[in-house]
């Protein structure tokens, strides 16, 4: 059974230029059914996402992807495109410049910097190296990693993130891996607007930013509740809390080949 981890690693594949291989390996059978099912248990489970799928979890009926994906994106999703059809829709989309460019990369959606330095492109949208793709860079280099060549001028690519996001998992730091696509994901909203004007021919890459899209749902609902039950267990519980002792964290920062 695929995990939460492997999933968004998968996602990753997608959204970036891969090998023929490598294609073919992670959209043939049983493969892209467990990518599939790992889908609908992020988007219905009661489980906390990126912890691992529990006993009860394994066992439980899901509801279809149709009752949270329109037909044709489920459609598309059930029939990833071949190798050629991929390379072909990253020519036409997937490449800077074009009419129809339509980058996976957060700085080209999301306001370019908030910072409080002067500069006339502060407020402004769709430019490259953005505060995300900074921020991005920084983060990576922090974990003991470097951005990859092919992803040097745009860090804050969706592949890059997703994959960062799934070394997170992997590494132990779940609760870290939820707030990072919590705060990483929002710019998605605008992006499948774009995607929605390319038509038909976008239907696969549609279906994968919605199950996204309702992934951060989830986890922003989950940090709201949990951020209220704080709130009132530090309401009720300040006296007898205030001379706890404080537990240092374990170091998660661990080393890792590339993402």
């Amino acid at each position: 059974m695929m995990e939460s981890d492997e999933m968004l690693a998968a996602m990753s594949v997608c959204f970036a230029s891969v090998e023929r291989d490598e294609w073919k390996q992670l959209t043939a059978q049983p493969v892209w059914s467990g990518f599939l099912d790992a889908a609908r248990r992020a988007l219905q489970d009661d489980d906390v996402f990126g912890e691992p799928t529990s006993p009860i979890s394994r066992a439980r009926k899901r509801c279809p992807l149709q009752e949270f994906l329109s037909a044709g994106e489920v459609r598309a999703l059930f029939a990833p495109p071949t190798y050629d059809e991929k390379r072909a829709f990253e020519a036409r989309h997937f490449t800077g410049g074009l009419t129809d460019s339509a980058l996976p990369v957060e700085s080209l959606y999301a306001t370019w910097s908030h910072g409080t330095l002067p500069s006339p492109f502060s407020r402004c949208a769709g430019m490259y190296q953005g505060d995300s793709a900074r921020y991005m860079k920084d983060l990576v280099e922090r974990m003991g990693m470097g951005v990859p060549s092919q992803f040097a001028a745009c860090p804050d690519h969706l592949a890059l993130e997703l994959d960062l996001a799934a070394v997170l998992l992997r590494s132990g730091a779940r609760d870290a891996a939820r707030q990072f696509l919590a705060e990483r994901l929002a710019w998605l909203t605008a992006y499948r607007m774009r995607l929605l004007k390319l038509g038909p021919s976008a239907g696969f890459y549609i279906g994968l930013v919605d199950v996204l899209l309702g992934i951060r749902t989830q986890l922003a609902s989950e940090a709201e509740a949990a951020g209220a039950r704080a709130g009132c267990e530090s309401r009720t519980g300040h006296e007898a809390n205030a001379g706890a002792e404080v537990v240092p964290l374990p170091n998660t920062n661990r080393s890792h080949a590339c993402i």
